[in-house]
């Protein structure tokens, strides 16, 4: 190696660029607008530029079992999946792909195949000859990752970085001469001991690690690359996409992004927390290709995805229209001084879209709540709200915590439990008069059309009444008392010229708070994030509760899949809660969320799942789970089932279940134990990141899991 000269080339990798709170990762923070990138084609298929936003998802087969794979393929395939993507361990099995690709053809499947790398460079040069995509983890091409603390100095730091450009200079050559597109895939679980140790455990230690690796790619003059910032913990992972995406301005780069969670789990749990990270930035308009990862088959991965992706795909082309029509009533709130100014604070209550920082509101308390609060000024947020609740008050914003409520319309009644909800609303007075008195803090709140407020002995003091309104209609309501509750209703782009007036005469009222009823197709991220703005810009620091129900969601896909069509309309509810208020609340907007579903039960058991994804309560077990792929060393599916029945009423506790050490020991951090696959039949236990007991026989892991759990008092009898 010429270290000298790589040390120079090397040199501009790891110079400090600071990033811009208020910086340009989107176009605009309140008008849906797709980030526009460079078409990368992956054999046939386009990702980027003016192309649909892609699917994919990954065979679970051994690539050495070629009849096995080239089935699961070819299952995947005809679910709709664009790209489809496979493990290669180590040369023999990046071979084998020659094999599977030939078959493949030979059957009529000419869709494009992806060599998923770990560890090897020898298999990423192999792979590179018979697939059409390459994807490589920073993490792990050519670099270590032990564990080892140490400091680099510049110096070492851009020997480490030239070693590197040796090692993935070849693969780069021979990617550019085959025309063979590749991802930077960058794994929070994964990063290398050199990030890790310059940058630490961040979103900006993912970022500068894809960023060393595109260097190196346009030195060669290559630019087919796709890039990814994936990680189990949604906050994470969007905080890493939107600081990537404005280094990449400053970089003058323009490279489409594949989204995904990873570790995401099973069953509801996966697909919220799949759609709270996914959606979230779908939002933003980042996202050229998606991968849901899922801990069950992966077929079932791909309508899922194709659901999400749907929901986007709908604004271009002629499709496109409604999205115009609101950008432009954005433009003439802007220009008739309405709004003036608002791109260019570029969304001021969202003081940081790198980290969560809640946005800053005041508490409307009734008298006997304030009180109490006033008396607990230096006692602290829960000891405020502690005696909040035993003034049967439930005041919202300030520092008190993010409430979860649900909506009960005509005929569903109570959930089966109450538990861990802080108040309910409905239209029928019957329904709110059987809360039971067990429940503390104020939790009736009358959204029917009878004037007076439901009383009862066992609502009295703690009911309010919440007034659905149009921004037209909000001087037309009588004159209430005060901490009482209000719902706009934005269902078309006209409704926002009364915005700013409506929300000024709703500021009068001294409200309890404000909740946007965002009917289809309005995106309640956007109107809540104006809402926000319009309100901070006045001065007025109003709570916001996020409301979200079922709507037509499923009417808005293009449809061209009956399953993904089906999956929206089972779990619309599901989707647009995750997307839209989990979205908002990991940016810092929202003092509580108001979730319609169904029924009753599931309405409860989407916001305490809700606030267990964006981690604002953990009331439950909660598990970061792989999928599975040709590395995994036993059935994930059945291991994290059964380990889920032991300890899942571990509330609180955070449990990994992992395949293969590939991102196993890095995803540890962000788990309290983890259940880690070391060799066939064998188990690794985690504390945090360190092993702490090895290859356990899988017969006897899972006592020696719950005997480790025990060992840390974090046990509990069930």
């Amino acid at each position: 190696m010429n270290s000298a000269v790589n040390t120079e080339q090397s040199a501009p990798l790891f110079q400090s660029i600071e990033f811009d709170p208020k910086g340009d990762y989107i176009r605009s923070p309140f008008s849906y607008e797709r980030r526009k990138t460079r078409e990368v084609m992956v054999g046939s298929v386009g990702v980027g530029g003016s192309n649909p936003i892609r699917i994919q998802s990954m065979t679970v087969s051994p690539t050495l079992d070629t009849d096995a794979t080239v089935a699961e393929a070819m299952q995947l395939f005809d679910a709709g999946c664009e790209i489809v993507r496979i493990t290669a361990q180590g040369p023999k099995e990046a071979k084998n792909l020659e094999a599977i690709r030939k078959e493949l053809n030979n059957r009529g499947y000419h869709g494009p195949l992806v060599a998923d790398i770990h560890f090897s460079p020898r298999a990423a040069m192999t792979a590179v000859e018979y697939v059409e995509k390459v994807r490589i983890n920073p993490g792990n091409f050519a670099d270590t990752k032990m564990f080892a603390v140490r400091e680099y100095t510049d110096a070492e730091y851009a020997e480490e970085l030239g070693r590197i450009h040796d090692s993935f200079k070849p693969l780069v050559l021979r990617a550019r001469e085959l025309g063979r597109a590749m991802r930077i895939g960058v794994n929070h679980g994964s990063l290398s001991d050199r990030i890790m140790n310059r940058y630490g455990d961040t979103p900006r230690g993912m970022v500068e690690s894809a960023i060393e690796f595109i260097k190196i790619a346009e030195m060669y003059d290559y630019r087919d690359i796709i890039v990814s910032m994936k990680a189990s913990n949604p906050q994470v992972m969007i905080q890493a996409y939107r600081m990537l995406v404005e280094r990449f301005r400053l970089e003058y780069m323009d490279y489409p992004l594949h989204l995904g969670v990873t570790e995401a789990g099973d069953g509801k749990d996966g697909r919220m927390k799949s759609a709270c990270g996914i959606g979230a930035l779908l939002e933003d308009g980042l996202g050229d290709t998606i991968r849901v990862s899922l801990t069950e088959d992966a077929v079932y991965e791909v309508p899922v995805a194709r659901a999400l992706a749907d929901l986007y795909n709908r604004f271009s082309g002629d499709a496109s229209s409604f999205a115009a029509a609101w950008k432009s009533s954005i433009q003439n709130l802007e220009s008739e001084g309405l709004a003036a100014g608002i791109q260019d604070i570029r969304c001021k209550s969202i003081s940081n879209p790198y980290r969560t920082l809640r946005r800053k509101t005041d508490a409307a308390e009734s008298a006997d709540s304030k009180s109490a609060s006033n008396a607990n000024d230096n006692a602290g947020a829960s000891d405020a709200s502690d005696n909040a609740f035993a003034n049967d008050q439930l005041p919202l914003g300030a520092l008190y915590p993010v409430r979860a409520g649900i909506f009960s319309v005509a005929g569903q009644g109570l959930p089966n439990s109450c538990e861990g909800i802080d108040f309910v609303v409905s239209d029928n007075p019957e329904t709110l008069a059987r809360l039971p008195d067990s429940v503390t803090g104020f939790l009736a709140i009358y959204s029917g059309s009878d004037l007076d407020t439901p009383g009862s002995d066992n609502l009295s003091g703690r009911s309010k009444r919440m007034y659905f309104v149009s921004p037209s209609k909000v001087d037309d309501l009588p004159d209430s008392l005060p901490d009482q509750a209000y719902c706009l209703i934005i269902s078309a782009p006209d409704d926002l010229k009364d915005l700013k007036v409506a929300l000024a005469s709703i500021a009068k009222r001294n409200p309890a708070w404000l909740a946007v009823d965002c009917q289809d197709p309005v995106s309640a991220t956007l109107a809540y994030r104006l809402v926000a703005e319009l309100l901070e810009s006045a001065g007025s620091r109003i709570p916001l509760v996020l409301y979200s129900r079922p709507g037509k969601r499923k009417d808005l896909a293009r449809a061209v899949d009956a399953h993904a069509s089906q999956e929206l309309e089972e779990n619309a509810s599901l989707y647009r809660t995750s997307i839209h208020s989990g979205g908002l609340l990991l940016e810092g907007i929202g003092d509580g969320i108001l979730v319609e579903s169904s029924d009753a039960s599931s309405a409860a058991s989407m916001a305490l799942d809700l606030l267990q994804t964006t981690r604002i309560r953990l009331y439950r077990t909660e598990y970061i789970s792989c999928p599975s792929c040709g590395r995994t060393l036993f059935d994930l599916q059945e291991t994290t089932a059964r380990i889920k029945s032991k300890t899942g009423h571990l509330k609180g506790v955070k449990i990994a279940v992992m395949g293969c050490i590939v991102n196993g020991p890095g995803e540890m951090a962000d788990a309290d134990f983890g259940y880690v696959g070391s060799a066939p039949g064998k188990i690794n236990l985690y504390r945090g990141k360190e092993v702490v007991r090895k290859n356990i026989p899988s017969a006897d892991a899972d006592q020696e899991l719950i005997d480790l759990i025990r060992e840390h008092g974090m046990w509990q009898d069930p």
